[in-house]
């Protein structure tokens, strides 16, 4: 569409809204005038004439405003359309000939008074047609033209000077009243082309406000790298939800509470730029798992809130099934692939409380009793999993300064042969804590979760190294098993720390063992396999500890060319049933993929026979001695020594 034609369309438009904005007045006052014409030089003579040129305008006037109205009710689209330039035009002029025809028709009957007041009245009337019909200039015109013109032209006819005079006035004023019109309608034109543009110009104002709006709500209430709720927008639309439950509108909610496991490794090894592109993956299949009704918020680094409309726990376990298994699945990033694991904690309204806050304390309760927790991803809080993070949190805060208080030690385990010979031992870390002994499989994941077990790990390593070359003294073909943490494994000092603690206590490296679980398998293989083959090539050795408990990749072993794996305790306990043909089974492989085999958990004269039956090289556990302290390690070298 040309400019012209746009303007000459918005012309249009404008001046029928604007020539039938102003006919009603119009309409009232022609009303008016031909009343007052019409009946106050009415006399016998004309009596009938008058009346019925009155009825006849007086019926024009009335079409004219029925037909106003029927513009002003008919709907926007309409009221351009140009019969209504058509029919507002025919109704205009027909009353400017209807005035033009009572001053030709009466005029041999006009007293000098009568004279008078139709001139007036029709000047008048011409010049309110030049700025109500200003919206059209040719009507303006013809309008002017149509009432003024036949009574200026049979007064210039007359033989009375006055009249001639009169006459001449008449077709000046017509002139002029044109002239007006056309300026006006310039004017006109002029205002509704810059009003126009001021309707565009404030279009765009709102359009940008709009967007500006909107762009100020998604910074105020959207997390900027996921796009879902952040926790102030979130809390706000859940109190909403609980206002609603208070107020009998619904029933119950959820509440869960989401944990990505291992995230943090991510940001620490590949960056934060890989960490970000992984939450927003994470945070896509989240809401694919999710109703658009559910409340979603990315609480804070890796935790996630959802305010789920499932209360009873049966939808709410299959819906926190859904959403732990979405996002274990592998992410594709580039050249990498990722997975990460979830944990979910859930606490239901009314069941558990009705408070929002509360409810997300709850549900983050139930989420950190269930980290490192497998088979189930998830746990619905109940009371005693409070007591247990009330532990864990007195634990946590004890264990920032258990190192500087000399409460952590290392108790020795030993390995022996088929002969009975120790060939190596396990060092195994213990906390005594207020007099009290706490369990490895407490504190040992509280270390991994605060990231404390990098600190820690490293001291395990040189205490037991440190052991080791005292052992070495004693016997110098002994060895020393140190298990090592995943998180250490993305330290990225770890392998240097390793050389250098072999390096200070001159050992040789093939003395020591670094006893890995099987999650190491799931873990960014590159990455382990370099570091474990810089450490291979300085002698050190690797085991799989609790071997058949997890993830098992035989290939990934044969890569990462493990020199041991320990059979789990698990399956020594029952090697008289199944048992016995799991190890049968881990026996055979062994000797294809050029590995030894360690059994652990042997605690009776049978396990140790049914072992020794399938050729099981090396043996661990209670039968042969329980975890020992450092000066009763040293005795059971030289003990079992002298017994060879």
């Amino acid at each position: 569409m040309t400019k012209n034609t746009e303007h000459s369309k918005l012309y249009q438009s404008e001046g029928v809204r604007l020539l039938y904005n102003n006919s009603l007045p119009g309409i009232l006052i022609t009303f008016v005038a031909s009343t007052t014409l019409a009946f106050t030089f009415i006399d016998d003579a004309n009596f009938h004439g008058k009346l019925l040129w009155w009825v006849v305008m007086t019926l024009v006037l009335a079409v004219r405003v029925v037909d106003t109205k029927m513009w002003i009710k008919s709907d926007a689209e309409r009221k351009n359309n140009k019969k209504w330039t058509f029919r507002f035009s025919v109704g205009c002029l027909i009353t400017a000939m209807l005035w033009s025809a009572y001053a030709v028709t009466f005029y041999p009957q006009f007293s000098i008074e009568e004279l008078s007041s139709t001139n007036v009245i029709l000047a008048a009337m011409a010049g309110g047609a030049t700025s109500i019909l200003s919206a059209s200039l040719t009507l303006a015109a013809l309008y002017n033209i149509i009432i003024l013109m036949p009574m200026s032209i049979l007064l210039m006819m007359q033989s009375e000077q006055y009249k001639i005079n009169l006459g001449g006035l008449g077709v000046c004023f017509t002139i002029i009243m044109i002239i007006s019109s056309v300026r006006s309608a310039n004017y006109i034109k002029e205002a509704i082309l810059l009003r126009y543009r001021n309707k565009k110009l404030v279009s765009r104002m709102e359009e940008t406000i709009r967007v500006r709006t909107q762009e100020v709500y998604e910074m105020s209430n959207k997390d900027s790298l996921t796009g879902l709720y952040n926790r102030s927008a979130f809390l706000a639309a859940a109190e909403s939800t609980e206002l609603d439950f208070k107020n009998n509108k619904t029933t119950g909610f959820s509440i869960f509470f989401i944990d990505l496991d291992g995230f943090k490794n991510i940001n620490d090894t590949l960056g934060h730029n890989v960490g970000d592109k992984v939450l927003v993956n994470l945070s896509a299949r989240l809401k694919n798992c999710n109703n658009t009704d559910t409340l979603m918020c990315r609480w804070g680094g890796d935790e996630f809130i959802l305010l789920a409309k499932e209360k009873d726990y049966s939808s709410a376990s299959e819906l926190a099934e859904q959403i732990t298994a979405s996002l274990s699945l592998p992410i594709r990033l580039d050249d990498q692939t990722i997975t990460l694991n979830a944990t979910i904690g859930i606490s239901v309204c009314p069941d558990h409380d009705i408070s929002i806050t509360r409810l997300i304390q709850l549900a983050d309760i139930a989420m950190y009793s269930q980290k490192g927790k497998y088979p189930e991803r998830f746990a619905f809080y109940n009371l005693d999993l409070e007591r247990d993070l009330r532990r864990k949190v007195t634990l946590n805060e004890a264990m920032k300064d258990a190192l500087d208080r000399n409460e952590f030690r290392l108790v020795y385990q030993p390995i022996v042969d088929a002969e009975g010979q120790v060939v190596s031992f396990e060092a195994l870390m213990r906390w005594r804590y207020q007099e009290q002994e706490i369990s490895p499989v407490e504190f040992i994941p509280l270390m991994e979760q605060s990231g404390r077990i990098v600190q820690v790990g490293s001291w395990v390593l040189e205490e037991a190294c440190k052991t080791l070359a005292q052992m070495h003294k004693h016997s110098p073909d002994i060895c020393m098993c140190v298990n090592i943490s995943l998180i250490q494994f993305y330290d990225k000092g770890f392998v240097n720390n390793v050389i250098r603690v072999i390096e200070r206590y001159d050992i040789p490296g093939h003395l020591l063992h670094l006893e890995v679980t099987e999650s190491i398998f799931q873990s960014e293989q590159m990455m382990i396999n370099q570091k474990v083959s810089e450490l291979q090539q300085r002698g050190v050795k690797f085991s799989v500890d609790d071997f058949g408990t997890g993830y098992s990749s035989l290939s990934v072993i044969q890569n990462m060319n493990i020199d041991y794996i320990k059979i789990d305790r698990s399956f020594i306990q029952h090697i008289e049933q199944k048992g016995l043909s799991i190890v049968k089974a881990m026996m055979n492989i062994s000797q294809s993929l050029n590995f030894s085999v360690i059994a652990e958990g042997v605690e009776t004269e049978k396990q140790r026979q049914l072992l020794e039956q399938c050729g099981i090289p090396y043996m661990q556990g209670y039968y042969f001695s329980r975890p020992i302290e450092r000066e009763k390690a040293l005795d059971y070298i030289d003990y079992s020594t002298a017994e060879t």
